[in-house]
């Protein structure tokens, strides 16, 4: 993403002394040159300071250079005075989110307050910190999907070292330290000088650990940090670190939101990275059930089953699995079975020279990628590309090769929605609207389903079962129940529909009433076999007996589509 990358890191603090800029980083953008002429004269926090120098410099400094304030990637044209004065802000401002446009530039933070007392050695001590502010920095242009990810991460650092300022005042001993620094640089000679933050970030850790946030940050997106080796910090743009595990495609985090949102029970779970990695890299106090429920992972399984299997509620499955997919380490599948239809995705890479010709080579010696893919150009279910003579060891393999091309997105899957056609209207091919059903739709939310709930109770529609339903008298005609499975429709439309059916079947018509709802080409196939808990073959027999006016659809599903470009 274009503009995404933050342009540096700053540290202000606030107190009884005033507002200082302890640390910024990259430093290299400050006017050395302006420095070395007057060391001094902007070092020394004691200096008289006269506004028309500053208008007058800063006039300067504007006319010869380009309006930008950013150069090379980084912030020039805002001495530390200024800086310190934008971003300290007062007290009533702490704890909630701070965010400052000036032309170009952006500043993203979290201000929180101190407390006026801390404890050292047991004795109760006043500190000099009122409040003080982890600053990121980006370019006015970047995009508003990712300005509360920076957002979060400002928040967690400052979270974390105001409980160490709590707890051994972690934060005044760095401000003592870089201040004195400061000090120190302002009283050398002219001839000597020396950028201050360039000593600090040789001597202070909390100046070494924000250089790292930056560094990780306009590299890989992702920040593992231990305060004062304390407090672990971990946080990830989630549009860089799916932009590096799929090599270069760019996902917006609106559209991992999406996804995130859109998990349901039936859906499976694909690692894409090794089990045991996996499992390495989680910190030691991790959550166990994330670890049980990667143990148990399988893109063969539901995510019910997997809480399952796990011991763990379907609620807490969907927020470990939420997880991983923010992280890239995880993608949303529709388990495998021999009815999934595939497809080449069309931004797969199919160039013979491809890397990945390579590396699916060293997965599968003796086959061809080109070859595979070949089998996959026109939408195929899976157990056509089986070979039912062959022996189990190959159909594992068929298996494996699936999974393989899903993790590196050369195949997406296609899912069948219903579309309801008007009877009235049919001549004239227009697509009826069915919003005033659909309204009275609620599915229930995948989240509140625990693992105790069946599958076929999860998600219920309050009215997916029509009155008929209730019916157990058989002196009842088909007419009486058609009408009463049918009572959504106008007495024209009910008569065209069960014109469509073959025979006069009642299970037909209470069916295909209690089903409706799903008819307006939101929901697949395997949605609805779910959450009505009915067979594929129940609604393939569906569709060919009311195929005047139930018209299929096949298109990815969103949630299992967010890596493939349509």
């Amino acid at each position: 993403m274009v503009d995404s990358d933050p342009v540096g890191i700053f540290l202000v603090t606030s107190g009884s002394r005033g507002d200082r800029l302890l640390f910024r980083y990259p430093f290299e953008a400050e006017d050395d040159q302006a420095a070395k002429i007057k060391p001094g004269h902007d070092n020394n926090p004691y200096t008289l300071r006269i506004a028309e120098d500053y208008i007058y410099r800063g006039t300067e400094s504007s006319e010869s250079s380009s309006s930008s304030s950013i150069k090379n990637g980084m912030l020039v044209g805002y001495s530390r005075r200024l800086l310190s004065t934008l971003l300290a802000v007062k007290t009533s401002l702490c704890s909630q989110q701070f965010d400052l446009t000036i032309d170009d530039v952006r500043f993203l933070g979290y201000p929180v307050c101190v407390e006026n007392s801390r404890h050292t050695n047991g004795k109760r001590e006043q500190s000099t910190i009122i409040s003080f502010n982890v600053v990121i920095v980006l370019k006015a242009t970047a995009p508003a999907s990712v300005i509360p990810c920076y957002h979060n991460l400002t928040k967690r650092l400052a979270v974390a070292l105001r409980h160490e300022e709590r707890r051994c005042s972690y934060l005044t001993t760095m401000k003592h330290e870089m201040q004195a620094i400061q000090e120190e640089v302002a009283n050398r000679p002219e001839d000597s000088y020396e950028n201050p933050f360039k000593i600090i970030l040789q001597k202070c850790k909390l100046a070494k650990d924000l250089k790292t946030v930056y560094d990780n940050l306009c590299s890989t997106g992702v920040v593992q940090l231990s305060v004062n080796d304390w407090i672990q910090v971990s946080f990830c743009l989630p549009h860089k670190v799916h932009s590096t595990v799929h090599r270069g495609v760019e996902v917006e985090p609106e559209a991992i939101e999406r996804c995130i949102q859109a998990l349901r029970p039936y859906h499976g779970m694909l690692l894409l990275v090794n089990e045991t990695e996996l499992l390495a890299s989680l910190p030691p106090d991790g959550s166990p059930a994330l670890g049980r429920l990667i143990q148990v992972a399988s893109p063969l399984k539901s995510l019910h089953n997997l809480a399952a299997d796990a011991d763990l509620s379907l609620a807490q499955v969907f927020h470990l699995v939420s997880h991983l997919v923010y992280w890239a380490k995880a993608m949303i599948v529709y388990p495998l079975c021999e009815s999934n239809v595939y497809v080449l995705a069309p931004d797969a890479d199919t160039s013979v020279n491809s890397i990945l010709v390579e590396e699916f080579v060293e997965e599968f010696p003796g086959m061809s990628l080109p070859a595979v893919l070949a089998d996959y150009s026109l939408p195929t279910p899976l157990g056509e590309h089986r070979d039912i003579l062959g022996l189990p060891q190959q159909q594992a393999q068929q298996v494996l090769i699936v999974v393989w091309m899903l993790k590196h997105r050369l195949l997406m899957q296609l899912h069948t929605y219903i579309f309801l056609i008007s009877p009235a209207e049919n001549d004239h091919k227009q697509s009826v609207h069915v919003a005033s059903i659909s309204e009275e739709v609620h599915v229930s939310d995948a989240a509140s389903v625990t693992s105790g709930d069946s599958p076929s109770a999860s998600g219920t529609y309050p009215n997916s079962k029509s009155p008929s339903d209730n019916l157990s008298d058989e002196s009842y005609i088909p007419r009486h129940i058609a009408d009463m499975a049918l009572a959504h429709f106008s007495a024209q439309d009910r008569d065209s529909i069960k014109a469509q059916v073959k025979a006069s079947n009642p299970d037909d018509l209470r069916l295909f009433g209690r089903l409706v709802p799903y008819f307006n080409g939101q929901h697949h196939l395997e949605e609805i076999m779910y959450y009505e808990n009915v067979r594929r073959s129940q609604l393939l027999t569906l569709l060919d007996k009311f195929r005047g006016i139930l018209v299929p659809c096949t298109h990815p599903d969103p949630a299992t589509a967010v890596h493939v470009k349509l």
